[in-house]
């Protein structure tokens, strides 16, 4: 299900969009930030660290994402460098040293960045600031350099970008919202085991059935409802984002609109070691899982029916063989089974554009593809 050709390849953007954000300056060093002077941390925190080392042919140094760079061009061989960056709402400044090996060439510094929880989880809108910038060379004079940025909050999720005749696939960026650590996956998935719905065999399809009616069943006695709200926030034509809440804000409230209930079905059905994907078409999202060990069955849930009333059909699904259906169960069955049936109508009205080349409207995300690519969940990362 996941594009993982074209998701290495997202990791990469900083090599196709850093030249849109270039700071005028002097020739020897420049500061930029990608994409378009827009720094979401968010994106930033989702990948994992990249290896320290430089190749011969890119010169690039730092373990940071190359969202936030510097160019550099070495005076001399084996010159050193000292650079600051400070964001003056996220905390005191940082300060990453490099050695640039090889006299007159351009060199990248893609510092790792440590943003300040606190401070990140606080910022709810975009905010208008600057990052600043300094450049030690061997313990010589400090430079400075400014960059007008927007700041982005931590639950704003970029997935597109459209730079001119180039574009880059982010959609991967909804893998880091789902979180199967989260203290509510913990919650949830022990309500779910205590129903008696769950069962114990894995890799069986009715076992898989059950076990995510098991966790349908608890979001509905807690009464989580689905919400129309609109999640985005930029709809291009050069930056595409949305709005993804965190998954104790969509517990607590008890509400979910399309995203934050599919990232939220997700993450428990991930650490139920059911292997979860999310589904996104145009101005909606849904969420899907495999029956089987080898992932070769998938089904599709459609979250707008959490918390819905909707009618059994006169024979109940084979999944719920043998269990005894008390009013409430019968409701919850009632709507997970109406979920797969509208899940799987609509991923069939979809599939033939699932393919890679129709973004940024639809795309597949797989959890555990999106994981092993190193896309981690960025609720409660905080500095490597």
């Amino acid at each position: 299900m996941a594009d993982n050709a074209h998701m290495r390849h997202a990791l990469c953007l900083c090599l196709l969009l850093l030249r849109t954000s270039a700071l005028a300056a002097e020739p020897d060093w420049n500061a930029r930030v990608a994409p378009f002077r827009q720094v979401y941390p968010a994106l930033e925190l989702a990948q994992a660290r990249r290896s320290n080392a430089p190749t011969a042919t890119d010169h690039v140094l730092g373990s940071g994402s190359g969202l936030v760079a510097v160019r550099v061009r070495a005076h001399h061989a084996g010159e050193r460098v000292v650079l600051g960056i400070a964001v003056p709402e996220l905390g005191p400044a940082q300060r990453f040293g490099a050695t640039l090996e090889q006299a007159d060439i351009d060199y990248e510094l893609h510092p790792p960045l440590a943003w300040d929880a606190a401070s990140l989880h606080a910022l709810q809108t975009a905010m208008a600031t600057h990052m600043n910038f300094t450049l030690q060379r061997d313990g010589g004079a400090t430079q400075e350099r400014e960059v007008a940025i927007s700041l982005r909050p931590l639950d704003e999720a970029l997935y597109f970008v459209r730079d001119r005749n180039d574009s880059v696939d982010l959609a991967w960026m909804f893998a880091a919202y789902v979180n199967e650590n989260d203290p509510v996956v913990d919650a949830i998935l022990a309500q779910a085991r205590d129903s008696g719905l769950f069962g114990d065999a894995a890799g069986d399809s009715g076992t898989a059935y059950r076990q995510a009616w098991a966790i349908w069943n608890v979001l509905s006695e807690h009464g989580i409802r689905y919400s129309n709200a609109d999640p985005a926030i930029e709809r291009g034509p050069h930056v595409f984002s949305q709005r993804v809440r965190f998954l104790a804000a969509t517990w607590a409230d008890a509400s979910a609109n399309c995203v934050d209930g599919s990232v939220l079905i997700a993450s428990v059905l991930q650490r139920a070691g059911l292997r979860s994907f999310l589904v996104l078409v145009p101005g909606h999202a849904f969420v899907g899982f495999y029956t089987d060990a080898d992932a070769q069955h998938a089904v599709y849930l459609e979250t707008t029916l959490l918390g819905a009333r909707v009618d059994m059909p006169a024979k109940p699904p084979a999944f719920a063989a043998g269990v005894v259906l008390t009013p409430q169960r019968r409701s919850t069955l009632a709507s997970f089974n109406a979920a797969l049936v509208a899940g799987a109508a609509h991923h069939a009205r979809v599939a033939t554009k699932l393919d890679g080349h129709h973004r940024p409207d639809y795309a597949v995300i797989d959890i555990s593809a999106a994981r092993a690519l190193g896309i981690r969940p960025i609720e409660g990362v905080r500095s490597d």
